[in-house]
């Protein structure tokens, strides 16, 4: 069965993020996906999200700010291994 992102977009939700490793951690959920593991790369928050550097503080904002298009690229991906951290490389 085939999804559009559009609907899945909009009933997804993102858990507060993690900072270790140079990397933002955080999950995905909504219904019919469960829970589903990610990372984003600090070098890539401060590259495509406007982080002006590396810090937690700036990671977070960042990462606050572009929840929406955090989303849209898990919602891209679609539904992933629950065991597995997958690292988002393209926002």
């Amino acid at each position: 069965m085939s999804r559009t992102t559009v609907p899945v977009e909009h009933a997804l939700s993102l858990s507060q993020p993690v900072f270790a490793n140079d990397e933002i951690h955080f999950s995905a959920f909504g219904p019919g996906w469960g829970f589903c593991s990610y990372a984003l790369p600090a070098h890539l928050v401060v590259a495509q999200l406007g982080a002006a550097d590396s810090s937690q503080q700036q990671l977070n904002l960042a990462y606050q700010l572009n929840r929406q298009r955090i989303i849209a690229a898990v919602a891209e991906g679609g539904v992933q291994d629950p065991h597995t951290r997958v690292m988002l490389l393209k926002i």
